[in-house]
């Protein structure tokens, strides 16, 4: 049968029985009835109306996602069962809704469960507080934690099956009406929750199950028994059609089996977008007015099963209330610093960009002008040594210039801001530049544990909340901002205590944008929300700004556009020509002036920006934030208008292949290449004069500086002998042999891996995996006297080989600053840390010295010294495939700037030698509340 036919038949199947509907609660009822069900909320007419099309879709048999694309469609499945999808726009009460639905089944319907709730780590604590706050009679078990405890709850309910009678324990009663748990955990613990059968499951921010062939995604399918389910997700529909058939087949495997029928069926549809806005252009009449036919069916189908419910539909209904909502886009320049390391890509991959090459060098050209746009300290070599904060952070980077002047006045007025961004180092720079200014923030990462990102937003929500009634008089102690990833804190989190939204780095899918901003602008929200994105002119941000409001405008046409499977083409969805025009768009303007390019260090920053004009054009997209009554105040630019901070800018065009042939782009590359020979030249002068003024040694001096040092070396080793000593300190030749990892690994969307981690525990107690090596680092003096409490206790606890090792080089003359002494654990050791196949070290580092005729006999940790500590243990680590695991550690008396050199030092050799660094903060017992 001929696909579209099919869904035509599904659509009139899933029409519902008159009769059977009026016995059935509808809003009304719901709204009335939910008490009775041991609800404790008043629900909107719109959930009532929710739950009610729920209960409908249950009693018919019918599975449902709860989404807010309109891409749907339903077939008809093993009778009685159906699917159909409803569209719901993210923010108007997913979550309540369908623990309402669960309180109906459990009390109304006498469906004894279990039921199984899947989401994000980062939700399970939210979904928790819900289940609680909604739903107290529903019996909830949360099951996340570590081995241990989950391996205790997995007795208990054991224990409660077994005081069962025989005949039970084939579907037993549980010790809970809903279980709570994680995408992870149903892969590792399969082994057990596959084992009970749920009643009912409910998987949230579903999008993780959109490809087919993840672990996720397979496990479900084939070990779980979940009849019956209902995905929640606020974008169903990301890139593609294989998206939308991957929750079709989750849902309808023996209806949906061949990915290729299913897209086969639906591609005519969905090009109809792309037909349709050519209309007017297109010579071709009948093919459009067939396109628009061909639209108009695929609408009326999925109206037959889905029901849409947006914002705006329901606002404008006057059936929900939410504050206004404006979103500008401001231009930010290019600083001369940026330029250079901008234009340095540039010609590093020439040869790439214009020799035809494809795949992951052109993608990789574009992850690297991106971090060029953000801030160029994400380069290595680029921030100035010694690390120090300073003003320098700033006026590195256009865009940090102009969040700078937002959060100055955001701060003022006492607002809460969230700010997104798409890389986790990104993040370290605006962390660093917000402890620099002073300003109290919290942060959410994928680094995070479930616990961690749960009180993260409870301790910024209760902040925010304190100071709501003191509206431009907040204190200090105030959680000013919010740093997130946009794919780690873009689903799931209810973030309304802030009404200001900041996109440092947008995400090549707009959907996930849309989606983060959602965090702020949904449901409890009480203030005007302003969205501000902020872009890098002249450069690829600006192309794939535009791409994502084309793409935007497709998918709310009807189902986005496959662009012949877009995600072949790598980041959003560009082939090779098109990734080539976006590399080099807004080059010829950024080498228009390579005079001014090569006098940069010799102006100030306002000659070099237009600080005056950049503050009056972040005062004009502040001023659009809108008022209660949806009117914008009054600015100098029309709401939603994008703005430049160097000169009036059209609209954004989509750049196309065309574009990157056109002669001026050569022109652009010949005089990037001139000027690149302008600036070897003035650098090879100068290194000529530096060199003259060298003063050179003699061979002869050179050679009796080594015989002195080859004597000595040679005394000292046999000093040792005699004594029976062995030196356990990192030498020369060790650390030269290590090698230094030159290219940068890159992780999931083009973002550099992250080798730096943060954990909450002891150091000394590392969780590792299975054979993984691990180096413990610890920081000592060159006195001799092993110290007392904290991590001094901790490792002789570990081994008593420790202390030992330190006072035999001290006893030998082996203590000396910057030395490294790497101290073997033996099995025994291993087996008392549960690690006894891992083979682990302790580093310790000779950082701080120690004289008894001073007035504070022991100084403060050398910087200079813990670098090559660092050099050392990189090297070696990197050698062995180890791991590294330390506390957090500070140079000098001020802790906030002793951690920034240490934070990058730890960043430039955990990069340089692709090793993972462990920074353990420990959690005192005066600490462990909740």
């Amino acid at each position: 049968m001929d696909e579209i036919k099919r869904m035509q038949l599904a659509a009139e199947m899933s029409e519902e029985d008159p009769e059977s509907a009026r016995e059935l609660p509808d809003a009304a009822a719901v709204a009335a009835s939910c008490g009775s069900w041991g609800v404790k909320a008043e629900l909107k007419f719109h959930q009532g109306e929710g739950v009610a099309w729920l209960i409908r879709r249950y009693v018919r048999g019918v599975n449902v996602i709860l989404g807010e694309d309109p891409s749907y469609a339903a077939y008809p499945l093993e009778a009685p069962v159906l699917i159909r999808h409803v569209g719901m726009q993210m923010g108007l009460g997913k979550t309540l809704q369908s623990i309402t639905l669960l309180a109906y089944l459990k009390f109304q319907r006498n469906c004894p469960g279990p039921f199984l709730i899947i989401s994000p780590l980062s939700v399970t604590d939210g979904w928790a507080s819900e289940l609680e706050k909604f739903a107290p009679k529903l019996r909830v078990m949360k099951y996340v934690g570590d081995k241990q405890q989950r391996q205790t709850m997995r007795e208990e309910i054991c224990d409660y099956v077994n005081k069962q009678p025989r005949e039970r324990r084939m579907d037993p009663a549980l010790p809970f009406d809903v279980l709570l748990t994680t995408y992870e955990l149903v892969v590792l613990d399969a082994w057990f929750l596959s084992r009970h059968r749920w009643r009912y499951c409910i998987v949230d921010e579903a999008q993780r199950l959109k490809n087919a062939s993840t672990v996720l995604y397979r496990t479900l399918m084939e070990k779980y028994m979940v009849p019956r389910r209902l995905l929640l997700t606020g974008t169903p529909v990301q890139n593609n059609l294989s998206e939308l058939w991957a929750l079709l087949h989750f849902c309808m495997p023996k209806v949906f089996e061949d990915r290729k029928e299913f897209l086969d069926a639906f591609e005519p549809a969905a090009a109809a977008t792309q037909a349709i806005s050519e209309e007017e252009s297109s010579p071709n009449r009948d093919g459009a007015k067939t396109s628009r036919e061909e639209l108009r069916l695929l609408r009326h189908i999925l109206r037959a099963f889905m029901l849409r419910r947006t914002k705006a539909a329901l606002v404008k209904s006057k059936v929900l209330s939410l504050p206004p909502l404006a979103e500008v886009t401001v231009f930010a320049p290019l600083v001369p610093v940026q330029k250079k390391v901008y234009l340095s890509v540039l010609k590093k991959e020439a040869p790439n960009i214009v020799g035809g090459n494809s795949g992951p060098p052109l993608q990789n050209i574009v992850m690297q002008l991106r971090k060029a746009c953000s801030h160029p300290y994400l380069f290595e070599g680029v921030e100035p040594e010694p690390f120090e904060e300073g003003e320098h952070l700033v006026e590195a980077s256009g865009k940090l210039l102009v969040l700078d002047l937002m959060l100055k006045r955001l701060r003022a007025e006492g607002h809460r801001v969230l700010i997104f961004a798409q890389m986790t180092r990104t993040l370290d720079i605006i962390q660093d530049y917000l402890q620099y200014r002073g300003y109290t923030y919290d942060r959410l990462d994928g680094s995070l544990r479930a616990e961690e990102r749960f009180a993260a937003v409870r301790n910024f929500s209760a902040a925010s909340a304190a100071a709501s009634s003191k509206r431009g008089t907040s204190s200090t102690n105030d959680l000013f901002v919010f740093l997130l990833t946009t794919r780690a804190g873009g689903v799931g989190l209810n973030l309304v205590a802030a009404d200001t939204v900041i996109f440092y780095e947008q995400d090549w899918n707009p959907q996930a944008d849309k989606q983060a901003l959602q965090r702020a602008h949904r449901m409890g929200q009480t203030r005007p929300v302003l969205v501000l994105n902020i872009i890098t002119q002249h450069t690829v941000e600006e192309v794939v700004l535009q791409r994502a409001r084309t793409k935007l405008q497709l998918t709310h046409e009807v189902i986005g556009r496959d662009d012949a499977d877009l995600e072949k083409h790598g980041p959003g969805g560009y082939d090779k020509s098109e990734m080539q025009a976006m590399i080099v768009f807004g080059l010829e303007k950024i080498v228009s002036d390579a005079k001014v390019a090569s006098e940069v260090h010799e102006r100030s920053l306002d000659q070099r920006v237009n600080l005056k004009e950049m503050e009056t054009i972040v005062n004009d997209a502040l001023n659009q934030r809108p008022a209660l009554d949806g009117a914008s105040v009054k600015s100098s630019v029309d709401n939603n208008q994008s703005l430049s901070v160097l000169e009036d800018l059209p609209e954004p065009r989509l750049i196309k292949a065309e574009d990157f042939k056109a002669p001026n782009t050569e022109e652009a590359l010949a005089a990037l290449k001139s000027m690149d020979d302008l600036n070897q030249n003035k650098i090879s002068q100068r290194g000529v004069a530096s060199k003259r003024t060298r003063r050179q040694a003699t061979p002869e001096a050179e050679e009796e500086a080594a015989a002195k040092k080859r004597k000595k070396e040679e005394s000292k080793q046999a000093k040792w002998a005699a004594s029976g000593y062995k030196s356990m300190a990192i030498t020369d030749s060790e650390e030269e042999s290590g090698t230094r990892v030159e290219e940068e690994e890159e992780g999931e969307e083009g973002e550099e891996k992250d080798y730096v981690h943060f954990l909450v525990g002891d150091c000394t107690k590392p969780s590792l995996t299975t054979n993984e090596a691990a180096i413990i680092l610890w920081c000592v003096d060159d006195s001799g006297n092993w110290g007392r409490g904290g991590v001094f206790d901790a490792l002789s606890r570990l081994s008593s080989s420790i202390p030992e090792a330190y006072d035999a080089a001290y006893s030998a003359g082996d203590l000396h600053l910057g030395d490294v002494h790497l101290v073997p654990l033996s099995d025994s050791d291993a087996n008392n840390m549960n690690s006894g196949s891992n083979e682990i070290w302790v580093a310790l580092c000779v950082v701080q010295s120690y004289d008894g005729r001073r007035k504070v006999p022991r100084s403060d940790i050398s910087l200079s010294h813990l670098e090559s500590c660092f050099r050392k243990i990189a090297t070696v680590a990197h050698k062995h495939s180890a791991s590294i695991h330390m506390p957090r550690i500070q140079v000098g008396s001020d802790g906030k700037q002793g951690w920034y050199a240490v934070d990058r030092l730890l960043r430039k050799y955990a990069r340089a030698f692709h090793v993972h660094f462990n920074v353990y903060y420990f959690k005192r017992r005066s600490a462990v509340q909740d």
